[in-house]
């Protein structure tokens, strides 16, 4: 009679531990990024000087209040700018007073607040790192 023994038990367990921990990686990783691109955004949004100038001036300041950052599944993350003006400001398509009760839409200067914030800040940092940590661990 042969006898084999095996760790498959713990090799499976260990796989296990893998898949959980690989999960929550995913998810702290990007946590922190979404935190990171908002905190670039807001800077983005906290400038001085004239009215078209980048970073945007800061006038009342709802543009950078009215915000919300959304983590719906792990690798999901979300920052919608909600004020009513924030697409004008990230297209430069402005509404502009044309007299006679009428109003025009002009193309002033783009400031694409949100979209340079994701391309400053390296999400292989805050993702792929944690990742790699898990799986040689």
């Amino acid at each position: 009679m042969i006898r084999i023994e095996t760790n498959s038990d713990e090799a499976s367990a260990n796989v296990r531990a893998k898949r959980d921990a690989f999960g929550g990686a995913v998810e702290r990783g990007m946590r922190s990024l979404l935190l990171a691109v908002e905190s670039e955004a807001v800077k983005n949004l906290s400038g001085e000087g004239a009215p078209y100038s980048y970073p945007v001036p800061v006038r009342t300041g709802n543009l950078r209040g009215a915000r919300t950052v959304q983590q719906p599944s792990p690798g999901i993350g979300i920052i919608s700018f909600t004020a009513e003006y924030a697409m004008a400001v990230h297209s430069g398509l402005v509404t502009e007073w044309a007299g006679r009760g009428k109003t025009r839409k002009v193309q002033r200067p783009a400031r694409q607040f949100a979209q340079d914030a994701v391309d400053k800040i390296d999400g292989a940092k805050y993702i792929i790192d944690p990742v790699a940590e898990v799986m040689a661990a």
